[in-house]
C-alpha cells in the first residue's frame, strides 16, 4: 500500500507561529515541512501516521475514526481533520466539522487502497 500524507494548518494572526508547529509535530511525523502565509504545512509517508494509529487504539476511538475516514473518501483521496487545540497537548482529536475555535489541522491522505489504509488505520489489533 502505497501513500502520502498532508496536514495543513492555519495560522490566525493571534497565534504563535511555534505553538501551530508544535501541535502538528506532536500528532505526526513528517518527511517535509512548509511555512507559508498564514499557514503550515507537513507531508510524509506511512510513518507519519503510526503515533496517530497507535493513539486511536489506545484511546480505543477507532470505531469513530472508521466513520469520520469514510465520510471523508473522495476517490483516492480520505480527507479529515484534528483539533489543533487537542493536538498541542498531544492528544489527536478528530473532528467532524469546523468546530475548534483555533481550527483544525486538515489532513488528506492519498492512497493506492483507500480500503486498505482505513482497515489498517483502525485496526483493532
Amino acid at each position: 500500500m502505497k501513500y502520502k500524507m498532508t496536514a495543513r494548518a492555519r495560522v490566525n494572526p493571534t497565534e504563535d507561529l511555534d505553538k501551530v508547529i508544535t501541535a502538528i509535530s506532536n500528532i505526526f511525523k513528517f518527511d517535509e515541512l512548509e511555512i507559508g502565509d498564514g499557514y503550515v504545512s507537513v507531508t510524509g509517508d506511512m510513518d507519519s501516521l503510526l503515533d496517530l494509529r497507535e493513539s486511536l487504539k489506545n484511546r480505543k476511538i477507532r470505531d469513530t475514526a472508521q466513520r469520520i475516514l469514510i465520510k471523508g473518501v473522495e476517490g483516492n483521496k480520505i480527507a479529515f481533520s484534528l483539533s489543533k487545540q487537542a493536538a498541542l497537548v498531544s492528544i489527536p482529536n478528530l473532528v467532524d466539522s469546523d468546530m475548534s475555535s483555533l481550527g483544525e489541522i486538515d489532513v488528506t491522505i492519498e492512497t493506492n487502497d483507500v480500503e486498505g489504509f482505513i482497515k489498517w488505520m483502525t485496526a483493532k489489533s
